[in-house]
């Protein structure tokens, strides 16, 4: 861990990126990392203050009102992004480091999602190359020009648990669309935004169009409710995200949220379990299910609810539990003390509330140290209970059974959530039939996937507005129409 911090430059350690200089804090706040696995702190780092807001939110309004950025072809800005995406690309296995280091996330789990934010980055800049605009349409005087215009300064608010991925989609949009941008990074996960600011800089990036803070809550909700911020995206809690939409409403200001999840995994009663679980298993407790996207709900056929809840349980049972940075390890720690405690509340809950420990339980996994919690499954679960509505964010699935497939659709929608799903069967029409049915805004048949060019988001309290894609660049776009009569001969 030591050494993975020692490869960090001095300005990624101590400093802000604010109108293309790295520039020291202006508060003496310092937030010390502490690891989840020993419990150890490794890097103290500096928080924001107002002043340090403010000067992040000036700079993004200088670059967008006078500086060239906006102006740019969307050809001109995928020139810079293409430059900023091989800057990405070179730090790939340091950033898949830190995020084992400073949230525990398994090497393993780090490895394999990490080019997800790669991707992002080559799929916005891409995308430049052909992405009109401008178009034209006849009208009765003559034609309309329809442009499609940077909304102005992004407020980008991310999480701690899957950092690098959800700034790079939130970044690469915004600056694809000729927007500039305020990171605000998570105190637990301060560096990944901090590195993709170095690469801008090496990229050549105006100043200004990229600012990168690290601070709290209140700094947070000062970036919301700045007149200077024409965009928030948020990603995090629903009470938060509520808060930013009421806010956000009272000056009209757009705003994307991408918000909680409680994801069904529907097992038809043609599945192939051995296949079924082969795909499934990984997306039930990713990353100990601190993953907005978890299925943790598995819908059984009542007929063979024995057979998944004995099979399930027993692949689960034999995950290797331990430190995050051995390739071996399936699951490590929850981010901290408090995370572990609200887990265990919930496990306790879902005993109390008459479902059945399977596996697992309120157990440290036998560990002195470190913030770790079993691996649990409960069954005889219904749709009533504490567990199978609310999101938990820890390694804790719940098993239900349903009997028709009407009755799985409508457990699966028995929830004020609809972020993701996935649906397990060998007639690949009728599961797309049970998938179109279920109200969420991503699901996979047999497999759960992210992919760039694919919009993510969610239905219900899971969220507002869609990022990835075309839908992704055009959440930073606003819409004018101007009127053109013919010429005159």
């Amino acid at each position: 861990m030591q050494e993975h911090s020692a490869a960090l430059s001095s300005n990624v350690r101590t400093r802000f990126f604010i109108d293309g200089e790295w520039v020291a804090s202006h508060s003496q706040q310092r937030h010390v990392l502490i690891s989840p696995a020993t419990e150890d702190p490794f890097m103290e780092i500096p928080l924001a203050d107002p002043v340090d807001v403010e000067r992040a939110i000036a700079a993004a309004r200088r670059a967008f009102d006078h500086g060239p950025w906006p102006k740019m072809s969307g050809e001109e800005r995928g020139v810079y992004l293409k430059r900023l995406t091989e800057e990405v690309r070179q730090r790939l296995p340091l950033l898949t480091q830190l995020w084992t280091d400073q949230v525990g996330a398994p090497s393993a789990f780090a490895t394999s999602l990490i080019p997800v934010g790669i991707t992002r980055f080559e799929f916005f800049s891409s995308l430049l190359d052909t992405y009109e605009f401008e178009d034209s349409r006849p009208t009765l005087r003559g034609h309309v020009r329809v442009r499609r215009e940077p909304v102005g300064v992004a407020a980008l608010i991310v999480p701690w648990n899957a950092t690098f991925p959800i700034v790079s989609q939130k970044m690469a949009a915004a600056l694809a669309a000729g927007c500039t941008v305020v990171v605000k990074s998570p105190q637990e996960s301060p560096l990944d935004a901090l590195i993709i600011a170095e690469c801008a800089a090496a990229a050549g990036l105006p100043a200004g169009v990229l600012n990168v803070i690290t601070a709290g809550r209140d700094e947070g909700a000062q970036l919301v409710q700045s007149p200077d911020v024409d965009k928030i995206s948020f990603t995090g809690s629903v009470p938060t995200g509520q808060w930013i939409a009421r806010a956000a409403a009272d000056r009209v200001a757009r705003v994307t949220l991408e918000l909680g999840g409680k994801s069904a995994a529907i097992l038809l009663d043609d599945v192939d379990l051995p296949s079924a679980f082969a795909a499934l298993v990984p997306f039930t407790m990713p990353f100990s299910g601190q993953i907005c996207f978890s299925q943790t709900r598995i819908l059984a056929p009542r007929a063979r609810y024995d057979e998944v809840v004995d099979t399930y349980a027993q692949i689960i049972s034999k995950l290797k539990v331990g430190d995050p940075a051995h390739a071996d390890t399936k699951v490590g720690p929850v981010l901290s003390d408090s995370q572990r405690k609200r887990v265990r509340t919930y496990i306790e809950r879902g005993i109390g509330e008459g479902a059945k420990l399977v596996t697992g339980g309120t157990g440290n996994a036998g560990f002195d140290r470190g913030y770790f919690v079993e691996p649990t499954v409960f069954s005889n679960v219904t749709q009533e209970m504490t567990i199978a509505r609310e999101e938990i964010f820890g390694p804790v699935v719940s098993i239900l059974a349903y009997d028709t497939v009407n009755d799985a659709i409508r457990i699966a929608n028995d929830t004020p959530y609809g972020l993701s799903g996935s649906v397990y069967g060998q007639d690949l029409e009728r599961a797309y039939e049970v998938a179109c049915r279920v109200r969420t805004g991503n699901i996979g048949i047999n497999g759960v996937e992210l992919a760039a060019n694919a919009p993510f988001g969610g239905f219900k309290q899971s969220g507002l507005g869609r990022e990835g894609g075309r839908e992704g660049l055009e959440a930073y776009l606003e819409t004018k129409a101007v009127f053109m009569p013919t010429p005159v001969a």
